[in-house]
């Protein structure tokens, strides 16, 4: 466990019900905590602390408009943890519109808030090396926020007018906006795929299938485009990394090992700006990570890996699987189903996320399947 972060975690509870427990849990674990009960409370809170995070139950959604539209406009970039309860249905896509970066299941156990709390202030604070002036990271980060202020300030047009052509119009532009940025990341990322051996087309297959994965869960539409731009985008740290780290054939040094180690992190510093537009950057930064503890950058384990990620994991290793690499030949699609099986065994990837992959990679779904495009 990391040591606590000096920023104040500030708890939404207009019920009494899950806040008072959060706060407990953080409490114990060395975090100053502040309940607010009511949006005016918690307004003042904003402006008088030094806020790290705000945790927010999903079911309260209507009480707390007021304060993420407040956190929205102040661009201060403060994530936004959303707390679903596990036996209620609620949909969360109007919650990551209004700027919920992040879900957590409850109940669970004390350990899983604190360690996805940890994850969500240390992305705050990046290293300085890592966005230093001039740095591929600072400057894709740089192209996001640019990106997302724009998105942003065209939903807030396209809010306030009342004409329907007018309306029509802006989201036109708004959806634009959002295809060129998905063609100008894209672009980057493949570019950087075609010089690493055997990784050419790796993201836009990711994409496919997590995309086809989102469907077949009865997931909204915005949640959906936001989980193809993660898979599509998932890797677009390794844009920081040296160029000739993934072109050799050979195995990589324990200093390589580190380096690349590092992606996820980088990946989800460029693309958090978007986390306001529906990408789940949580998802992206920990793909990597394990249900037994054994992934990377955290060692996450169990339900402190976000569901998305869980589905980024199997579509990440499914889409490598069947490439050929530099050290083997491509595996058949039923030979890779195989491979995951045996993790699923392990303890390492999720049984639901690998039985919803097998759905969309047996299903004849046309030109774009997944099994199509990895051909």
């Amino acid at each position: 466990m990391q040591p606590p972060s000096p920023s104040t975690v500030l708890i939404l509870d207009a019920a009494s019900g899950v806040g008072r427990w959060a706060r407990d849990a953080l409490i114990d674990a060395g975090y100053a905590c502040v309940v607010a009960e009511t949006s005016h409370e918690a307004l003042r809170s904003l402006d008088a602390l030094r806020a790290g995070l705000v945790v927010m139950p999903v079911a309260e959604l209507s009480a707390w408009t007021a304060v993420l539209s407040h956190i929205a406009e102040r661009k201060s970039g403060l994530p936004v943890l959303g707390v679903v309860d596990r036996e209620a249905s609620v949909d969360v896509t109007p919650a990551l519109k209004l700027g919920v970066g992040d879900l957590l299941t409850y109940p669970c156990a004390p350990g899983d808030l604190v360690e996805r709390v940890a994850a969500s202030i240390d992305k705050r604070e990046p290293a300085l090396e890592t966005l230093e002036h001039g740095s591929p990271v600072a400057d894709l980060r740089a192209a996001t926020e640019a990106a997302e202020q724009a998105l942003f300030r065209a939903e807030t047009a396209e809010a306030r007018v009342s004409r329907a052509e007018e309306r029509e119009h802006l989201r036109m532009h708004r959806e634009s906006l959002s295809h060129s940025l998905q063609v100008l990341l894209g672009t980057m990322v493949g570019t950087a795929e075609s010089g690493a051996a055997g990784r050419s087309g790796h993201s836009r297959t990711v994409a496919t299938i997590v995309k086809r994965m989102a469907q077949e869960l009865g997931w909204a539409p915005e949640r959906v485009r936001g989980m193809e731009l993660a898979g599509l985008l998932h890797d677009i740290g390794l844009l920081a990394l040296p160029a000739d780290l993934l072109s050799g054939e050979g195995p990589l040094t324990e200093h390589q090992l580190r380096l690349l180690h590092t992606h996820p992190d980088a990946s989800a510093e460029i693309l958090e700006p978007l986390s306001r537009v529906g990408v789940p950057v949580s998802a992206v930064r920990a793909h990597h990570e394990r249900l037994d503890g054994s992934g990377y950058p955290r060692g996450l384990r169990g339900r402190q890996v976000p569901v998305g990620a869980e589905m980024l994991a199997v579509a990440d290793c499914y889409a490598a699987l069947v490439h050929e690499r530099p050290h083997r030949p491509a595996y058949s699609p039923a030979e890779a189903l195989e491979i995951l099986e045996q993790e699923v065994a392990a303890g390492k990837l999720s049984a639901k996320a690998l039985s919803i992959l097998h759905k969309v990679i047996v299903r004849p779904s046309g030109a774009d399947s997944p099994a199509a495009i990895a051909k």
